[in-house]
């Protein structure tokens, strides 16, 4: 199923009943989008997502091969990669974040509790007082590797984006720039701009998870 975020960027933000993205009401349902649970308007773009991803497929065929790029991943991989590309700049964030509190955490036990804080101990010594710490440490270093390995895989997805204009699409995305901004920065219809983008999104979730796709597919 796809999230009512992609609906309300590739659907409400080029629909007449939200002035083309400019009102967040639609005078459609008369309520805010983010309210609207169902939409025959959504409908029609999964059908017609739905219909050009088998297009392509068929085309592919035609010629004797099919290139994973040309084909939408499967919808769980698609929406996994935007989300991650959505939420890069938080993820760097982040990451500072935890290695700030690992170094000042670490610092911390050495301070209170000596250069062997970290080491076991017998029940009822130092090593018990510090155990919750140490396992709070140790949720906050996997959660680290975690965030830098994403980081690492949208980063090294990007450069395999050829086109210019998709390759400026992405890249502002990346910047956390909104959808209208970078549709008037590259100076195209919103309309065109979502064609582009789903387009970069696309290849981007190849690159990312074209080898899982595959074997889930």
């Amino acid at each position: 199923m796809i999230s009512k975020d992609v609906f309300m960027e590739a659907v409400c933000e080029v629909c007449p009943a939200t002035c083309w993205g400019k009102k967040s009401h639609c005078q459609v349902h008369d309520k805010h989008v983010g309210k609207i649970d169902s939409c025959p308007e959504w409908d029609k773009y999964m059908r017609d997502q739905k219909a050009k991803g088998q297009q392509k497929t068929v085309s592919a065929r035609k010629e004797g091969f099919a290139r994973p790029s040309e084909q939408a991943p499967s919808v769980d991989f698609l929406q996994k990669a935007e989300e991650e590309i959505r939420e890069y700049n938080y993820m760097q964030i982040e990451i500072v974040r935890i290695q700030r509190f690992l170094r000042e955490a670490g610092e911390g036990m050495v301070a209170q509790y000596g250069l062997d804080a970290g080491m076991p101990k017998g029940k009822g010594t130092t090593g018990d007082r510090t155990h919750a710490e140490v396992a709070r440490r140790e949720r906050k270093w996997k959660r680290l590797q975690n965030l830098q390995d994403k980081i690492e895989r949208i980063n090294k997805a990007v450069e395999t984006i050829p086109g210019e204009q998709e390759r400026l699409v992405v890249e502002a995305l990346l910047d956390g720039d909104k959808n209208n901004l970078i549709a008037k920065e590259i100076g195209v219809s919103r309309q065109r701009y979502y064609e582009i983008k789903r387009s970069a999104v696309m290849k981007m979730a190849w690159a990312m998870y074209g080898d899982q796709a595959q074997q889930t597919g």
